[in-house]
């Protein structure tokens, strides 16, 4: 647990302030990387934790769950009849849904209507979680590429997967992805 702690740590204090030195040009998001297995203990660490140290750097934590973003977009969907249709294959649906997700962006609109909603605020972080729910609709690198130049708010990811440098690996499910811009922990 003294892992996600001292990420934690590093990540608010990048977050307090961000390098703005770099060439390719830097948005105030960065990852925290764990192993989908702890996902229970990071959880665990977003009050008990994470919370007290943002405030004590000045920030005011918000979390984003990406299941309540996928799961309001499915809910409310002109297809939910046709993918809870018992005659679809399962690979039929999550099929479709995947199509959906990308053709909408509602992942991306999602993250920043609700940036929108703390603009105002004086020191707003925004945490994002439950990563692990964009599998198998999604990647978090797509959505950090599609949002990258629009992130105003400092942002903290909570991604269970394994980093080397800038690249990921989303749960161990997927090979090495290079195509981040932003920071790991």
């Amino acid at each position: 647990m003294a892992l996600y702690e001292d990420k934690i740590e590093q990540a608010l204090t990048y977050l307090k302030s961000p390098s703005k030195l770099s060439p390719t040009g830097n948005s105030p998001i960065v990852y925290m990387t764990y192993q989908p297995e702890d996902v229970f203990t990071v959880r665990g660490l977003l009050n008990t934790y994470l919370a007290p140290k943002a405030e004590y750097y000045g920030f005011t934590p918000h979390y984003i769950s990406l299941n309540a973003i996928i799961d309001d977009f499915i809910t409310k969907h002109e297809y939910l009849d046709i993918w809870t249709d018992p005659s679809v294959t399962e690979e039929e649906m999550y099929e479709s849904i995947k199509q959906e997700i990308a053709r909408s962006r509602c992942i991306e609109k999602g993250i920043l209507a609700i940036q929108d909603k703390y603009m105002d605020e004086e020191h707003p972080l925004i945490v994002i979680m439950d990563v692990e729910m964009l599998h198998p609709f999604y990647m978090m690198g797509v959505i950090e590429n599609a949002i990258y130049n629009q992130v105003k708010i400092p942002m903290l990811v909570l991604y269970p997967g394994e980093n080397q440098g800038t690249a990921r690996s989303f749960m161990g499910v997927y090979n090495q992805d290079g195509n981040y811009r932003s920071i790991n922990f």
